[in-house]
């Protein structure tokens, strides 16, 4: 099997990314149409910010307990609960738009259970990863589960324009529904006597001391501490594209559903093409090169299409930042993977999903208010403008810091010792 897809050769893997991109291109497609349906009734720009912030503020407060849980306990268990859970999320939501009786405020509420059910759900994916394929194909286990994200990106989004023009929102919100079938089906199918698992501690840690470790590590580890705060500087200001893109092809480019629908899947194969870039180069890729130079790839292509007007202009351009934001990002993640024992890899984890995922409240009103105010292209360009504060400072620390992705091989407890700055 080809370099950049070795590892599709553990059937473990193959299963649980073929279940992922089925999922997730329902995912995407819910994800499209929940606020083209909050603008069709009615709603403001800052009504979808809070659609989008309720979403993700779970992750801010429970991500690091899904992180202890993921350390704790079976992560194919703990991945076919929450994805169960997810299921009826999607079928209320489908149920109430097919009815006629979908409201503002109970899309608000389906957000807030969809964002506690990922806050427990995300940390136990991006640990689970490390136990389908061994150590040496880790990186490009990464980069192919990325870019099954982001291949999905590219198909749901544009299934869900025309769906939308054609059916209404509530037949993406259907297919979600039946697309989780996919991936429990395959979580069933994996040979748990073949996951890379750790041997769990004969007299496991409270759960306070847990989450402790998980903290010191992530603090007194700067190749992880600086990528994290890049991260959640990024993800505040300049990665609100489910508030602003919505509104930027409505209100600024005058686009249909249909048109916004392509914007997001144009994006979407941007970023996959940076996913399968990530792929290829495996262990050979310069990872501070990567992060700092696609951020600021990223930021500037954002600021572009800030001032873009003209639809056909956008197209190119919103490939361009989904191209460099996944080089930044996934490069990121696996650094971040690679850089953590593996007795704390789903605590870690779950602080890389709370700056990521958890900044989304605080992200989605800034862009809903920003948006609101002075227009949906000011919301990219003064995210960027911002962002760049952070990518400056992460860049001059990570400089200075010791190489990147080496992980100690320490058992939990030496793993809690703080480790000292260069």
């Amino acid at each position: 099997m080809g370099r950049g897809f070795g590892a599709l050769r553990h059937r473990n893997f193959r299963l649980y990314w073929s279940g992922q991109v089925v999922s997730l291109v329902g995912t995407w497609m819910q994800s499209v149409s929940q606020p083209w349906l909050v603008l069709d009734l009615g709603g403001s720009a800052f009504q979808v910010g809070t659609v989008i912030a309720l979403q993700f503020a779970p992750a801010l407060f429970l991500a690091p307990l899904g992180g202890v849980l993921a350390d704790r306990f079976d992560k194919r268990a703990l991945l076919l609960v929450t994805q169960a859970l997810a299921m009826v999320q999607a079928a209320t939501l489908f149920g109430l738009t097919l009815s006629g009786t979908i409201e503002i405020w109970q899309i608000q509420v389906l957000a807030l259970i969809l964002g506690i059910t990922s806050a427990f759900d995300m940390p136990v994916r991006q640990s689970f990863v490390a136990e389908v394929v061994p150590r040496e194909d880790l990186l490009q286990a990464i980069a192919l589960n990325s870019a099954s994200f982001n291949l999905a990106r590219v198909v749901g989004p544009a299934i869900a324009g025309v769906a939308l023009a054609l059916f209404g929102a509530a037949f993406s919100f259907g297919v979600n529904t039946l697309t989780y079938t996919a991936v429990i089906g395959c979580l069933l199918l994996i040979d748990g006597s073949t996951l890379h698992r750790l041997p769990a501690p004969a007299v496991p840690s409270t759960i306070r001391t847990s989450l402790v470790e998980g903290f010191r590590y992530a603090a007194n580890t700067p190749t992880v501490l600086w990528l994290l705060v890049l991260l959640g500087g990024m993800s505040v200001f300049a990665m609100n594209f489910q508030v602003l893109l919505p509104l930027f092809a409505r209100f600024t480019l005058d686009m249909d559903a249909g048109a916004f629908g392509a914007l997001f899947a144009v994006m979407g194969l941007g970023s996959l093409a940076g996913s399968l870039v990530l792929a290829f180069m495996g262990e050979r890729r310069p990872r501070l090169r990567l992060i700092i130079g696609g951020g600021a790839a990223f930021l500037v292509f954002e600021v572009m299409l800030g001032l873009i007007r003209a639809p056909a202009l956008a197209y190119p351009v919103v490939a361009l930042v989904g191209l460099a934001s996944m080089l930044m990002v996934n490069t990121i993640n696996a650094t971040v993977q690679r850089s953590v024992p593996d007795a704390l890899r789903g605590r870690v984890m779950a602080l890389y999903v709370t700056v990521f995922a958890g900044s989304g409240p605080l992200g989605g009103l800034f862009a809903g208010a920003v948006a609101q105010v002075l227009g949906p292209p000011a919301g990219f360009i003064l995210g960027a403008l911002f962002a760049a504060v952070f990518l400056a400072l992460a860049g001059w620390k990570l400089s200075r810091a010791a190489p990147m992705g080496v992980a100690p091989t320490l058992p939990a407890e030496a793993a809690s010792v703080p480790r000292p700055r260069p």
